[in-house]
């Protein structure tokens, strides 16, 4: 799965950042908003980046729908004896933007570079929430309305208003709804 999940990242020009057990951390860096945003060509890189984080998470799902060592996996007898054949890998993302620090963490024993940001843990919120909402794929809106392209945004839903924890503005969800078995 990892090797899937990274490699697809990195052909989307994302960045593959950690694992944590059973979740990733991945980054898109984006050229700066501060001072370039009246340049045209800085906007359309970053909406470009933003389509791309959420095209690489569709290409993510299918592939691991369709992967046959996946599939080898799911009809081994320890594993379809344990778990039965409705079995199957299921992972869900959560996308956001926002500023982060990036920085080296730890000791002189263990250093692992890693991203500190209220929005680092908004993305992870997300992601813990897909399963809640019963999607694969959920962002923000500030990641959907106003990064993405406007070609991407008409795969986005509306699916729900919340409070988040540590923040005293609502945040808008988006559902990005995929049949990963209608999708090559």
């Amino acid at each position: 799965i990892g090797e899937i999940v990274h490699g697809i990242v990195d052909d989307f020009h994302g960045v593959a950042n950690r694992n944590l057990g059973e979740a990733f951390l991945m980054v898109w860096r984006l050229p700066s908003s501060e001072v370039e945003e009246m340049d045209a060509e800085i906007a359309k890189k970053r909406q470009k980046l933003a389509d791309m984080s959420v095209m690489a998470f569709v290409k993510i799902l299918v592939a691991i729908n369709k992967s046959p060592v996946l599939g080898e996996y799911r009809n081994h007898p320890g594993l379809f004896g344990r778990l039965g054949d409705a079995y199957k890998v299921s992972m869900g993302f959560g996308l956001h933007v926002g500023w982060a620090i990036e920085g080296a963490i730890g000791s002189k024993f263990k250093i692992d570079a890693s991203y500190l940001s209220p929005n680092v843990n908004m993305a992870s919120r997300l992601a813990a929430a897909t399963k809640q909402y019963g999607t694969n794929i959920l962002c923000s809106e500030a990641l959907i309305r106003n990064m993405c392209s406007e070609n991407m945004r008409k795969y986005g839903r509306v699916i729900d208003n919340v409070m988040v924890k540590g923040s005293k503005v609502p945040v808008r969800l988006y559902a990005v709804d995929v049949d990963v078995n209608s999708l090559e």
